[in-house]
């Protein structure tokens, strides 16, 4: 059998093969080594705001010694995520007849929440102000001044939820 040399061709052909594959090789080992590594990384959460809670008595149900009404709740959420209101209970403070009825003499107002805790489920959307009623929330004890019948109430209030963010 004959050998057969290579021409001046053939050569340059197979060196520039030659120079890619190695090309392709090195570019491959240098792309696995750049894509595979180890590191560590931080990420700051973000400061949750207090929302603004308001309770008052329903104006178109006035109280009486022994009778309830509906609470409403004005809730404002300045988060920049939605939030899910899961409960209300009384707040910190005392319950407040509106400026007529104090100066009419009621300072016992005798106005309470009707449960320990009302079980709620309201959503309050992000940057929002929402208002959600409690069906006969509030009560008024025996013990009001006379002279609150008929007021509207302010109620401190407290509220339990979490962040509805998806």
């Amino acid at each position: 059998m004959r050998k057969r040399k290579l021409d001046r061709r053939s050569k340059v052909v197979l060196s520039l093969a030659a120079a890619a594959a190695v090309l392709v090789n090195a570019g491959a080992a240098y792309a696995y080594w750049r894509l595979n590594g180890a590191g560590t990384g931080v990420a700051v959460a973000g400061t949750a705001i207090e929302l603004k809670l308001q309770g008052r008595s329903d104006d178109s149900r006035p109280l009486y010694p022994g009778g309830t009404t509906n609470l409403t709740v004005e809730v404002t959420n300045q988060n920049d995520f939605p939030i899910k209101i899961t409960s209300v209970v009384a707040g910190d403070g005392a319950v407040s007849a509106d400026p007529d009825h104090r100066a009419g003499g009621c300072r016992t107002t005798g106005v309470v929440i009707a449960a320990e805790v009302l079980p709620v489920a309201w959503e309050v959307p992000r940057n929002t102000i929402g208002v959600f009623t409690v069906p006969d929330g509030l009560k008024m004890t025996n013990n009001s001044d006379s002279a609150c019948q008929g007021a509207t109430f302010t109620i401190p209030v407290r509220a339990t939820g979490v962040s509805a963010a998806t």
